[in-house]
Order: C-alpha cells, then structure tokens, then sequence
C-alpha cells in the first residue's frame, strides 16, 4: 500500500500549500513541499496565477522562474524537426517493452539528463516610485469642544477588619 504524501507550507506550519499562499511566497523557489505539490497541482496553479493577472493587470506582474529537479531523466528529440518531444524519468523508458524501445530508437534521439527544469510562475506586487510627499485626506484641527468636569463616584469607605482571637 503507498502512502499518501503529507504537503505542509515551511513558513506556515500546519497549512498545505495553495496557490493563493504559495503564488506569493518569497520561499517559492527553495520551498520542497511546493515542488512536490506543484507536480500534481500544476494546471490549477497556473490557471490561479493567469486569473489574478488578467483581473489586475495595473497591479500585478507575473515573473517565471525555473525550478530545477534533480534526478535521472531521458530527453527524447524527434531526428527529423530537432525539438525535444519530451523529459521522462528514466524508470519510464526501463519499463517499456523491448519492441516500444525499439520503434522509439529509431525515429528519435535519446539523451540522459541529471537535471530537468521546470517553468514555476510567480504574482509581484507592481512596484512604484514615490517622488512627492504622499499626505492622505485634509489634516483638519478636531473643533474643540468644552471640556467638562467630572466628578469621581463617592468612594465607602472600608471598615478595619477585627482580628480574631482563638480560643485557648
């Protein structure tokens, strides 16, 4: 039986990762439970990220990273157009059958590769210069109201206590 991964925030403890918290995270980059949850959650991700920057294009820019995983992984290039079809694990290419490793030599290249990058999109508060004294609102005087006495309550006073003397 596998196990379920438990994927927990390195800043916040207890939290999962989601893209609201994770999409403006200074930590994204470095954080290894975003990494193994970006695997699996990548479309939902994304589509997180490109709604915020559609919906506030003035106030928000996208900047992409790439995230590094390092592992060994089989490049496979078409021969005729030179592109890279795709990065697979290197357990996915031994699994194959002989005759699927064999129709996949002939029309493509294969390269083993240590490492395979992986674009991660990041939401950046815009940054703007401030040239001039920012002053919020008019700074108005309060009007000044009469200022009346109040009295303290009458205190009681309080009755010494009697001391009490035991019995012999």
């Amino acid at each position: 039986m596998k196990k379920t991964r438990l994927f927990t925030c390195e800043l916040k403890r207890y939290r999962e990762p989601a893209p609201q918290i994770c999409a403006v995270c200074p930590r994204i980059f470095r954080c290894k439970s975003f990494a193994a949850w970006h695997k699996l959650n990548s479309k939902p991700y994304l589509s997180f990220v490109l709604d915020i920057c559609k919906k506030f294009p003035d106030k928000y820019t996208m900047e992409v990273h790439f995230m590094a995983e390092k592992a060994s992984f089989v490049q496979i290039v078409d021969m005729a157009t030179g592109k890279i079809e795709r990065v697979v694990n290197l357990s996915e290419i031994e699994s194959l059958s002989a005759e699927e490793k064999l129709a996949l030599s002939r029309s493509k290249s294969l390269f083993v590769v240590t490492h395979r990058l992986e674009p991660v999109v990041k939401i950046e508060l815009k940054k703007t210069v401030i040239n001039s004294p920012i002053q919020f609102g008019e700074a108005t005087p309060p009007a000044e109201e009469p200022i009346e006495e109040v009295s303290p309550p009458p205190v009681a006073e309080e009755k010494p206590k009697t001391k009490r003397k035991p019995k012999n």
